[in-house]
């Protein structure tokens, strides 16, 4: 079967990552789960550091109450590291401040609860192909002390 798209799914809810991850599955895609911010920082960092970058289409979907580094806070870090990875959040708020605050950091998008699993999918499908910084300049502004 021909993978779709490499998925990071941050979620702190076991029983609700394991529901959205079996469906994202079912869909083809290949999926890796964190429960926190850190977790799912290092999966992705794994993936940016590869040879050849990273192996597929790479998107983050992230839970906004994400422990130790909230949906927020991992958008920053992308920021900051200038990796070009599209980050998916899924809020249980109703749109407002935490909304406008995740789309101004580039999540591509931000969905509410409860979380429609269609909506996911469009968004997934629409997604392009992998990160575009090359995993040797990532490392090496580490190692300069570029990226804190």
């Amino acid at each position: 079967m021909r993978v779709e798209r490499r998925i990071l799914l941050g979620e702190p809810d076991g029983e609700s990552r394991a529901a959205i991850a079996r469906a994202l599955r079912a869909d083809g895609h290949e999926v890796e789960e964190a429960a926190n911010g850190a977790d799912l920082l290092l999966r992705a960092g794994s993936e940016m550091a590869c040879v050849h970058g990273p192996r597929g289409a790479l998107v983050l979907v992230v839970a906004a109450g994400l422990p130790v580094f909230s949906g927020s806070e991992v958008l920053e870090i992308l920021q900051r590291l200038r990796w070009d990875i599209p980050c998916v959040i899924m809020s249980g708020a109703p749109d407002g401040v935490e909304h406008t605050r995740a789309r101004e950091l580039g999540a591509v998008a931000v969905l509410g609860s409860p979380l429609r699993m269609e909506q996911l999918r469009g968004i997934l499908r629409a997604q392009a192909g992998p990160g575009s910084v090359a995993a040797h300049d990532v490392v090496e502004r580490v190692r300069a002390g570029a990226v804190s």
